[in-house]
């Protein structure tokens, strides 16, 4: 019995999260380019807050967006139509500049599966809507989620990027 009462505590302890108690940074849009005609938007973004360097522990993070107006970034929630694109720093000419390479696609929830939107098939989705919103997330094995706030990217400079090919 005593055993039960050790592995019931660590399995309790084990699923708990912590918060995080890092500063909710604030992302300010800067420039999108297309990469070499690959389906790839390189966003370019500031930050109050030094991004890679939240968490010394991370599983994943990168900067998520919504080509509509599902803004529940969570990792267990499915958003039809998305972005997500992995972050890097960018060395000058601002300290906190920082670039995601994000790849857009679409998905039906549980049936696996993605279509990736570039060019031509991306278009119609961003005429719809002035912006699209991103947040930066990070998930890590002792913490809660972090998040950034949301970021709005101007439509019309995605479609410029398109429009560049």
């Amino acid at each position: 019995m005593h055993k039960f009462f050790l592995f019931l505590t660590i399995l309790l302890s084990a699923s708990c999260s912590l918060n995080h108690g890092r500063p909710i940074a604030t992302l300010e849009y800067s420039s999108v380019k297309e990469l070499r005609n690959t389906g790839l938007y390189q966003i370019y973004f500031t930050s109050d807050v030094e991004l890679l360097q939240l968490f010394k522990s991370r599983i994943g993070e990168g900067l998520v967006c919504s080509l509509e107006d599902d803004l529940d970034f969570a990792e267990a929630h499915h958003i039809q139509r998305s972005g997500f694109g992995l972050v890097e720093k960018v060395i000058e000419p601002a300290p906190l500049l920082y670039r995601a390479n994000v790849i857009f696609s679409e998905s039906e929830s549980g049936k696996g599966g993605e279509d990736y939107l570039e060019g031509e098939a991306l278009i119609p989705l961003l005429k719809k809507r002035d912006f699209i919103s991103c947040v930066f997330r990070v998930h890590t094995t002792t913490y809660n989620t972090y998040f950034s706030k949301v970021m709005h990217v101007p439509t019309a400079e995605l479609l410029k990027a398109i429009s560049k090919q």
